[in-house]
């Protein structure tokens, strides 16, 4: 069973569903098919795209709406779950059911110099906030809070070189 998704590729939509078929999977966009294949590396952000048999260096941030992903210097936004045609799409389950309660850690998707930081320890934020600006390849990263939440703890400050994977803030 195929998952549908809406690709938002500048300032163009586009329907974007994904099979799934004998443990491989290919993607449609448009009118065409092509095979897809995706592995994390580590427990990091960054993922080895191969796609249509070229391979991509992906990062990939999760949002309340969708995905976030830049490849390249090229940004994406893939919002799930969505309604396409009337009925629901596929999508990560956990997009839908409630986040528990306990701490959240936003951690950096990449490498790169934070540019701003908008919250600090005891700020109120909402689901999709934009919380920290990361730069990495002359770029602009917004990076958004999963979740709704009060900020523990903030770990990063303006200026800052960062790996990927470092911890940046906590909410609870």
């Amino acid at each position: 069973m195929a998952s549908t998704y809406r690709l938002t590729l500048g300032d163009e939509e586009h329907e974007l569903e994904v099979e799934e078929h004998d443990g491989s999977f290919r993607v449609r966009l448009g009118d065409e098919w092509y095979p897809l294949e995706l592995e994390r590396i580590g427990e990091t952000a960054r993922y080895s795209l191969l796609l249509n048999h070229r391979p991509y260096d992906v990062f990939a941030e999760e949002g309340p709406q969708g995905y976030h992903i830049v490849i390249g210097p090229r940004r994406f936004a893939i919002t799930t779950p969505t309604l396409v045609r009337g009925r629901r799409a596929g999508g990560p389950e956990d997009l839908e059911a409630p986040m528990d309660a306990g701490e959240w850690v936003l951690t950096s998707p990449m490498a790169g110099v934070i540019r701003e930081v908008l919250v600090e320890p005891g700020d109120e934020v909402e689901a999709g906030q934009v919380i920290v600006v990361i730069e990495a390849m002359k770029m602009q990263n917004d990076l958004h809070a999963r979740r709704a939440g009060t900020v523990k703890a903030v770990y990063a400050s303006a200026g800052q070189q960062v790996e990927q994977g470092t911890k940046l803030v906590v909410l609870l």
